[in-house]
């Protein structure tokens, strides 16, 4: 039987094509053209700048993109000097491994422009983060809604101060919800990578990655694991034969980072705000958030992925408020909790759409009265409440949509229903 060609487009839908093509990169060049004005006015960057400089000190100088030297000289790019109060500057703790991901950044001589291409590449990874959630559990929302909740979660403190440090976190959320999407649609080859571009910034994802690490033993996902050591062995191999000697240095530099002063904890927190009893108060708040994330990760092993997505979800909320160490940009990597509280809010009942506003509206304006509280009058309280705000209200809002997630998904049936109330 003989196969039917396709049909060829037409001029019209040709030139449909090419004026999107056109706005699109049009659009593209506007917001790039800004994010590098923004860069050359705004102070900071410290995340991307020892990325950026210890690979460009490695390409062009040959030098070690570990050492204390390209610290202190991404401290200066980013703020000119070392900021008062920190002894030890950002040091660059990716592993080599993964550093020639940031080569064709390091590229670029600018560095103002080369942090603008980066918070382009930023802010399109965080929409991709919200569509790959919105996508895994299967939530088709308005287009409207759509490009106001991206546009909220854009303009977010969180999201904001993650852009303005160039923080890895964003990059890693989108590789977060990459992988359970991967999963989701069975391609486990793609998770396994996924997994392996993950494996940096533990204080960011740890108990998630452990979390999808329990689920693919579970059921027996060998080809994940295959995908991840095949990954692993390619990127190591090249970094190996390219830096041979790279592994004490990058382990010096994050045990640095380890013992550095600045960062913030949940215990470090709770002390600031009650000096006599928040030790007392982050132990406790630490075995009961481990206890219940263990308690859920058990009782979900053998659910829908539906499930699983709430857990690993509830992972990411429950990091910061276990005690490890990290900062505020770093609070990015709790997004899709918001995806999945409005989703479950919206699709249930209209109470819920309510409850989905005042959420949304709480997280994204409360924040910024904070730093002001912080910025303007100096009051390092801001600080640590702006660190506890966005967990606690996203474990609350899990929790609030933790029935909707057990229940199957709704019918055509409860949609018109829903529809006639």
């Amino acid at each position: 039987m003989r196969s039917r060609k396709r049909a060829s487009l037409r001029p019209r839908e040709i030139g449909i094509l090419f004026g999107a093509s056109l706005a699109a990169l049009a659009i593209i060049a506007i917001l790039l053209s800004a994010d590098v004005r923004m860069s050359s006015l705004a102070p900071g960057g410290g995340s991307f700048f020892s990325a950026w400089n210890g690979a460009r000190e490695f390409l062009f100088l040959h030098q070690d993109p570990y050492g204390a030297a390209s610290a202190a000289a991404a401290q200066q790019l980013a703020y000119g000097a070392a900021p008062t109060g920190i002894a030890d500057p950002d040091r660059l703790s990716l592993p080599f491994y993964l550093l020639p991901f940031v080569f064709p950044l390091a590229v670029i001589p600018d560095p103002n422009a080369a942090r603008g291409v980066w918070a382009l590449l930023s802010q399109g990874s965080l929409i991709g983060a919200i569509f790959l959630t919105m996508g895994v559990i299967d939530w088709r929302a308005p287009r409207t809604f759509v490009v106001v909740f991206s546009l909220l979660m854009l303009f977010s403190f969180y999201s904001v101060i993650a852009l303005a440090e160039g923080s890895l976190a964003i990059i890693l959320v989108l590789a977060y919800m990459g992988i359970l999407w991967a999963m989701q649609s069975r391609q486990d080859e793609l998770a396994g990578a996924l997994i392996a571009l993950s494996l940096c910034m533990w204080e960011v994802g740890l108990p998630f990655l452990i979390l999808v690490t329990w689920r693919v033993f579970r059921e027996n996902r060998w080809r994940i694991v295959a995908g991840l050591a095949m990954t692993l062995v390619i990127l190591l191999l090249i970094s190996f034969l390219v830096y041979p000697g790279w592994f004490l240095p990058f382990l010096t530099a994050s045990i640095g980072m380890i013992r550095a002063p600045h960062g913030i904890s949940a215990s470090a927190a709770l002390v600031g705000l009650w000096p006599q009893h928040g030790a007392q108060i982050a132990r406790g708040l630490s075995v009961v958030v481990l206890s219940v994330l263990v308690y859920e990760a058990a009782a979900g092993r053998d659910s829908d992925f539906r499930r699983f997505v709430w857990t690993a979800s509830l992972a990411l909320v429950a990091t910061p408020l276990i005690g490890i160490k990290t900062d505020l940009s770093s609070l990015v990597a709790l997004t899709p909790s918001l995806v999945l509280i409005t989703a479950a809010a919206l699709q249930r009942s209209r109470a819920g759409v309510w409850f989905a506003a005042f959420m949304l509206v709480l997280i994204i304006a409360f924040p910024w009265f904070l730093f002001s509280q912080w910025f303007v009058f100096r009051d390092d309280r801001g600080r640590d409440l702006l660190f506890l705000f966005f967990p606690s209200m996203s474990l609350l809002g899990l929790y609030w949509t933790r029935w909707w997630f057990l229940q199957p998904p709704r019918t055509w049936l409860d949609e018109i229903r829903f529809a006639r109330r």
